[in-house]
């Protein structure tokens, strides 16, 4: 049984149709030339015969022989081409056929046959039309029945010789082809006949693309058994890394996190279920810094670092991380790279560092070093202020007769009464030895005078000291100078320069007072 979508029956469907259109056109052509060609010799035939009879219906005519013009008549009439006839004399009608109706006949003028010249009747002949146009016909179907019968062996040979030489052997390359386990050496074996044939150009190029796909099995295996060996290897690397890491796609689906980072985050009560970067914005003390942060990594397709203050969620304290956005595409995709660190203890390392170079241990104030940070601050921000230096009077005795703890505690002593006494958001420094440094920011000279003259009375305040079991009452006082700026420097060091020679001024004539720089 033929398949429909075979090529043979294609091919059979192709040539009939073209065969018939062919013989179609063909009939209709050759019916219309041999309806022309009869109806020519039919009108030849008339002419011939209107000619042949002429001589003997002019006589007919010229006697008024009506029974000479029947004999005329009749053998017109015997002709298949003619299907009627009339013959007029030159007064009446000598004989007229019963068929005869046209009104367009065919016109032969009949003479006398003693004057030349002379018109003395006419034949009208009506050719038989019905008949010529059968005639013709039957000849034109005839040619197509010919046509067809010479056609459909043709039609059959060719599909024999198709399926012989085409259909076949592609169905047996099909056959040989959906046996064939690709991988396993097998090939297609070419029809002896079709050897140097396409179907045998066809067969080589197969087994060639057979050859090609095992050696492609053979490299894409090789590289599935390499790929399957670095995926162990980097998952071993990846979540077995002691830094906390997560693969994020740019919308902020967690594809994947290591156990140091499920560790990190779990430890501080952050849910994993929920995307990044808003997972950790609800622990976070700046979400919206975060989230920019985030966002530029992915606009900006830079690689981005901050430092980021969490609360953690479980045990309520602060803990501080650095957070490291990669981005990278794989597959048209992309994504980002998170490494966590937590730099909590290098903060406290930090500060406590940070404590220890900007601010006295002994006092609590800021020391030398930390204050002059602060003031050249200031100066950068030409913030007025007032200076005030400040030496203790009277305190080598103390560290002489008491000791050391005994200064110590009177240092300690001066520097709470400082504080209760200047801003909170004013500037007091322990310069060094005995001396205090005071900054007033935003202060007017008669403000700055009426402080001076406070400290100078609550830092004689009394303190009690025990030593060895007794109480003793230790009092000192201060000797102050006083420098504004901008009024009398622009420069820190010459600040401090006019501050320490106005109160060197009260330190060598009435001390336990104060005295502004004078230009």
């Amino acid at each position: 049984m033929l398949n429909k979508h075979s090529l043979i029956t294609r091919l059979l469907i192709i040539v009939s149709g073209s065969a018939m259109v062919f013989a179609l056109i063909y009939a209709k052509l050759h019916y219309s030339n041999v309806f022309d060609t009869e109806m020519q010799r039919s009108n030849n035939t008339i002419l011939q015969i209107g000619q042949t009879v002429s001589a003997t219906a002019s006589i007919a005519a010229y006697l008024e022989d009506k029974d000479l013009a029947n004999e005329v008549l009749n053998g017109l009439v015997s002709n298949d081409v003619i299907l009627a006839a009339q013959l007029n004399g030159q007064q009446s009608v000598l004989a007229k056929s019963i068929l005869y109706k046209t009104e367009l006949p065919i016109t032969f003028v009949l003479s006398n046959p003693f004057i030349i010249g002379e018109q003395i009747g006419a034949i009208y002949i009506e050719p038989n039309t019905i008949f010529i146009e059968q005639s013709a016909q039957t000849l034109a179907l005839s040619s197509v029945q010919t046509l067809l019968v010479v056609i459909l062996p043709m039609l059959i040979i060719f599909a024999i010789l198709v399926y012989a030489l085409i259909t076949q052997p592609l169905n047996y390359l099909s056959c040989q082809l959906a046996k064939i386990s690709p991988g396993k050496g097998q090939r297609i074996v070419i029809p002896t006949t079709h050897r140097h044939s396409e179907i045998g150009t066809i067969s080589g190029d197969i087994n060639k693309l057979l050859s090609r796909t095992e050696t492609l099995f053979l490299q894409e295996r090789s590289l599935r058994k390499d790929i399957e060996r670095f995926e162990k290897r980097f998952r071993l690397m990846f979540e077995k890394s002691s830094s906390p890491t997560l693969l994020v796609k740019d919308k902020g689906d967690i594809l994947l996190i290591n156990e140091a980072a499920q560790d990190l985050l779990a430890g501080l009560g952050i849910d994993l279920e929920e995307r990044f970067p808003h997972a950790l914005g609800k622990a976070c003390k700046t979400p919206d810094i975060l989230y920019t942060f985030t966002s530029n990594s992915i606009n900006q397709k830079q690689v981005m670092q901050s430092e980021f203050e969490f609360n953690n969620q479980l045990t309520l304290e602060t803990v501080w991380l650095n957070i490291i956005i990669i981005n990278t595409e794989s597959d048209n995709q992309s994504y980002l790279q998170v490494f966590i660190n937590d730099i909590t203890m290098k903060k406290v390392m930090i500060t406590q560092l940070k404590q220890k170079a900007q601010f006295d241990t002994l006092t609590g104030l800021s020391n030398r070093y930390g204050a002059e940070l602060i003031l050249l601050e200031w100066l950068d921000q030409q913030r007025p202020f007032s200076l005030m230096l400040l030496d203790l009077d009277e305190f080598k005795p103390i560290n002489d007769i008491h000791g050391h703890n005994a200064g110590d505690s009177m240092l300690q002593h001066v520097a709470q009464q400082l504080q209760l006494n200047v801003r909170t958001d004013d500037l007091i420094c322990r310069w060094g030895g005995d001396e205090f440094l005071i900054a007033l920011a935003n202060i007017t000279e008669q403000e700055t005078k009426d402080l001076a003259t406070t400290l100078s009375k609550v830092i004689t305040t009394p303190m009690q000291y025990y030593k060895s079991g007794q109480e003793h009452t230790l009092i000192v006082s201060a000797s102050l100078g006083i420098a504004r700026y901008p009024d009398h420097a622009n420069t820190l060091k010459t600040l401090v320069e006019c501050a320490d020679i106005a109160m060197y001024t009260i330190k060598r004539t009435s001390k336990n007072s104060f005295a502004f720089y004078q230009i």
